[in-house]
């Protein structure tokens, strides 16, 4: 045997997971997706001359520019859940159920995302602020809390029509992951059928760049 051979060994043995490059005992990565809840009523067809909207990319707050799933422990210490992940960064799935919520109002004829290359009379703007499962003991389970803050902005003359807020809370009914990620689609569908409800409202109460 080489000196070098002699050598390697003794290293290889030493590394973490060398004994099985091709099989592993560790959990396999769990992914999760955010999906609107059903409802119950259909929707209607768009209103006469409604105007379409762009939802830009929602923008993150601290700790949440990741598709990991955060957790918030006794103390404000941010932490993720182990071996868990989001399907998509978080604000591709907010985005994405933004999307689906606000494609099916017929107070908008159109209602495209970043990706699109449409031009719209409306932007969405939206800031999450917090998307977390909050812990008050390590055993208990969470409350999951979603913040957003949003900016509807008028593209024709760049006013804002107003900016508004909304904050989701949602028991997890167990300390496991199935019924955290229940309870975050919840809070979630929740704060942007919130965030629906006011856009609407203040696009009824606009007015066009050319009134008085």
């Amino acid at each position: 045997m080489s000196r070098l051979h002699r050598l390697l060994i003794p290293l290889l043995l030493a590394l973490p997971g060398c004994s099985g490059l091709l099989h592993s005992s560790a959990p396999a990565l769990q992914l999760y997706v955010l999906q609107p809840l059903p409802t119950v009523s259909a929707g209607s067809a768009p209103q006469a001359a409604a105007p379409s909207l762009r939802i830009a990319r929602p923008l993150p707050g601290p700790g949440l520019n990741t598709d990991r799933i955060a957790l918030l422990r006794p103390g404000n210490r941010l932490d993720y859940y182990a071996g868990s992940r989001w399907s998509a960064p978080l604000t591709e799935l907010v985005s994405d159920l933004q999307l689906s919520v606000l494609g099916a109002d017929s107070a908008w004829s159109a209602v495209a995302d970043d990706r699109s290359s449409f031009n719209t009379d409306y932007l969405l703007q939206t800031s999450i602020e917090s998307f977390t499962a909050e812990y008050t003991t390590q055993a208990a389970p969470p409350v999951i809390r979603v913040d957003l803050h949003c900016l509807l902005i008028r593209r024709s003359d760049g006013a804002l029509l107003g900016s508004f807020a909304t904050t989701q809370r949602q028991a997890a009914q167990e300390n496991r992951m199935a019924s955290v990620v229940l309870a975050f689609s919840q809070a979630a569908d929740q704060a942007v059928r919130s965030v629906q409800a006011q856009a609407d409202a203040l696009l009824r109460f606009a007015k066009s760049p050319a009134a008085p």
